[in-house]
């Protein structure tokens, strides 16, 4: 009995660390720490919004003026909405997004034979706050 509550403690333990362990931040920031400048500014342009962030396409700038508060590297749009909101900005300029075969799954059983790719996706883009 004794064992069976050891084993059933650890079980609740590590199921807690293996839920905990998926939390973190999903992105890396780097604050800009250069002199501000004239950035870039379009007449107007396309923009997606995701989580109530805009993000900008490489090539299409917002209307108005803004100063750069840094740089996300993350794997999701949701993870760079994510950055924006927690570094106080009011949207993204989108660098590079880039998709690569990072492996492969393969199942067998006797018959049949099954390799599914798998895909990373790299996001790279500068956050930035209106004047």
């Amino acid at each position: 009995m004794k064992m069976l509550l050891s084993f059933c403690i650890l079980s609740v333990g590590l199921a807690a660390g293996l839920c905990l362990c998926g939390c973190g931040a999903g992105y890396t920031y780097s604050p800009w720490v250069g002199p501000q400048q004239n950035w870039s500014t379009g007449p107007g342009g396309y923009v997606k919004v995701v989580d109530h962030v805009s993000i900008y396409p490489p090539g299409q700038y917002p209307s108005q003026s803004y100063v750069i508060l840094g740089a996300v590297k993350t794997d999701s749009e949701a993870h760079l909405a994510k950055a924006a909101r927690a570094q106080h900005a009011d949207a993204a300029l989108l660098s590079t997004e880039r998709s690569y075969r990072s492996g492969t799954v393969a199942v067998a059983a006797p018959g049949m034979f099954i390799a599914q790719p798998l895909r990373d996706t790299v996001i790279t883009a500068n956050l930035i706050k209106f004047h």
